[in-house]
């Protein structure tokens, strides 16, 4: 559980404040975007990254709430989250066009070389009917004032002493973000299915998110994760984009040259994190400089 030294309590308007802020960077990167023919995938990773780490200030921010203002909020919240998640299908099909950029044409056969083009071209189609989809839908909600809502519903302060206690509700929301860590480490270590290692790498993205948070409210909830855990995040993650590309491979596909190196790749990073997970990785976190926000 984070540790509070004396000093000045947070105040709810500087929680409000700090999530307004990342609200006005996820109102930038989806302007970008709609504004976009062709949103970039940097455009869209940056879209997805914020839009998280607005998902974890609203959970804080309902906390806080008495039980009327936090109705209104939560409806909000479930349509950013609704965005969100069309964003990383989306990215789904960037990294998967990442990845076919390894197919060596040169040393294919005629059939391989057929399979894995009409593959290339679902894909591409995949991409660009998403990116359409997406920017319909966030110009949708900017013209619906989604956006402009959750911003007004951050301003709009129930009266004075109606709040939950800020550093109670950091402190109960920090240790549900760490409890949640250990039990999804210990259940990936005892069977690590696709699945629960995908689970995994959630509970470490979000407890670093919620860590950042905390952090820039009040340096005294000041924890850092360690390299390790930031490593295994990634790896994690690296992981799962294999999982994702090779479960939604067309038949012929799979049996290329190309998915066999992938199938090996995949492998090998599997076998790497569980050896992390069985002998060093352990989901604590420790006293230190806050790093870089999490992916």
């Amino acid at each position: 559980m984070v540790q509070a030294s004396s000093g000045a309590p947070v105040r709810p308007e500087r929680v409000a404040r700090e999530i307004a802020q990342i609200l006005e960077e996820v109102t930038r990167a989806v302007d970008l975007v709609v504004a976009s023919a062709h949103p970039s995938p940097e455009s869209l990773h940056r879209l997805h990254r914020q839009m998280r780490r607005l998902r974890t200030g609203l959970a804080l921010w309902e906390a806080l709430l008495p039980s009327a203002e936090r109705d209104l909020l939560h409806p909000l919240a479930v349509r950013v989250k609704r965005l969100s998640r069309l964003v990383g299908r989306i990215r789904d099909r960037d990294i998967a066009l990442s990845l076919l950029q390894r197919f060596d044409r040169a040393s294919a056969g005629r059939r391989e070389l057929a399979s894995v083009e009409r593959y290339r071209t679902r894909v591409q189609d995949d991409a660009r009917t998403g990116r359409e989809l997406l920017r319909a839908f966030l110009r949708a909600e900017r013209q619906a004032r989604l956006l402009d809502d959750v911003g007004e519903r951050l301003r709009s302060l129930p009266r004075s002493g109606s709040f939950h206690d800020t550093h109670r509700a950091v402190e109960l929301a920090h240790a549900r973000t760490h409890d949640n860590l250990r039990r999804a480490h210990r259940k990936a270590l005892r069977r690590p299915s696709m699945e629960r290692l995908h689970r995994l790498r959630i509970r470490i993205r979000r407890a670093r998110q919620f860590t950042d948070l905390a952090v820039a409210l009040d340096p005294r909830h000041e924890r850092a994760f360690s390299s390790s855990m930031v490593r295994l995040q990634k790896d994690l993650g690296d992981l799962h984009d294999l999982d994702m590309i090779l479960v939604g491979l067309d038949k012929d596909v799979r049996r290329t040259a190309w998915a066999k190196g992938l199938r090996d790749e995949r492998r090998r990073r599997r076998h790497e994190i569980l050896k992390v997970l069985e002998t060093t990785m352990r989901p604590r976190t420790t006293v230190g400089t806050p790093r870089a926000r999490a992916n």
